[in-house]
Formats: structure tokens, sequence, C-alpha cells
């Protein structure tokens, strides 16, 4: 688990370079190069802050876990447009290194963030691969549900069938008894 949020963030973090190596334009212009480059960096800002907060809310003691989502969650019903409380409580409700770690509410917080229009596609690309693997983290979860079913369902057939197995060996030992019996009988 820890390895594929060290793969998201890499992953996010070299898209992010990528598009700044090929965003930049050569100084020719000297203002707008800078402004072209500030605006660059400042997006990127958002995603940096974003995995620098993965890295270290997975840090964290399960205490601090809890006090950190209790702030956003109350931070977020003062302001529950903020795009980066929201983030941040998804990020909380998704990682498997969570102790709140909750991938329904997960992949619905999600999904919502993802139909939002303005958002960089560095941040579009970190937030669907935090969807993805919410997603396929519910799907392992219901499989095991599932799985979880049909064990208790062969569990109760086999006791089922222990019963009867019992049942019928006593039986079978009264019947041996009682041939016993007749023999013994027989003999005298």
């Amino acid at each position: 688990m820890r390895f594929k949020v060290f793969l998201l963030c890499c992953c996010v973090t070299l898209l992010s370079a990528c598009v700044a190596q090929s965003s930049t334009v050569k100084p020719n212009s000297g203002g707008l190069s800078e402004s072209i480059t500030k605006i660059i960096n400042g997006k990127h800002e958002r995603v940096d802050e974003l995995l620098a907060y993965i890295e270290s809310y997975s840090n964290l003691a399960p205490d601090a876990q809890k006090k950190a989502f209790a702030t956003t969650n109350q931070a977020l019903t003062e302001n529950k447009s903020n795009f980066l409380l929201r983030v941040k409580l998804a990020i909380m409700l998704a990682l498997p290194t969570s102790r709140l770690r909750d991938p329904v509410k997960a992949q619905t917080l999600l999904q919502d963030l993802l139909r939002e229009e303005g958002m960089e596609p560095q941040e579009n690309a970190l937030l669907g691969l935090l969807y993805e693997y919410a997603q396929d983290d519910n799907k392992q979860l219901q499989r095991a549900r599932d799985d979880a079913k049909k064990l208790e369902s062969a569990q109760q057939k086999y006791d089922v069938l222990l019963q009867k197995h019992e049942a019928l060996e006593q039986k079978l030992n009264e019947l041996k008894n009682i041939e016993k019996t007749i023999n013994d009988r027989s003999k005298q």
C-alpha cells in the first residue's frame, strides 16, 4: 500500500516536472517570460503542497491524524468551497495509512472534485490517481465482503453436514451394538 502511494507521488511529481519543462519560454522578452514562469510555478505549488501533505499526513500518529481530520472538517464547514481543504479531506479518507480511511466517502468526494472546472492538469492527474486508487480499494473491499459471506455460508453448510455425520455415526454405533448383542445372544 505504501508503495502505491509512493508510486502515485512519483508519477505526479514527474508529470509536474514534464509540464514545467515543456511550458517554459526562452527569455527573449524579460518580463513576459518571468510572469509565465511565475504562473507555471504557482500552479505547481498546489500540487507540491498536496504531495507534501500526503507524505506528512501518512507519517502522523493516529491521534494526530484524528486531530488533523477534525480541524480540516471544521474549517471545511466554515468554507465549503475551499478546494484545498476538500482535497485534503479526500486524501485523509483515501490513503491506506490513514486511521480514518473510508474509500467510499473518498471516492464520492474525489468524484465531485474531478467534475470541477478550472483545475490544472497536474491537479487533475493527482486527483484522478487518488480516485482510481479509492475505486480499486472499494472493489477489493467488496470482494473481501463477498468472500467473507461465501466463507460464512460454506462454514454453515459444513456445520450442518458435520452434525448429520455425527448423527449417522451415532446410529451406526447403535446398530453395531445391537448386532453385537444379537450375536452374543445367539452364541449362548
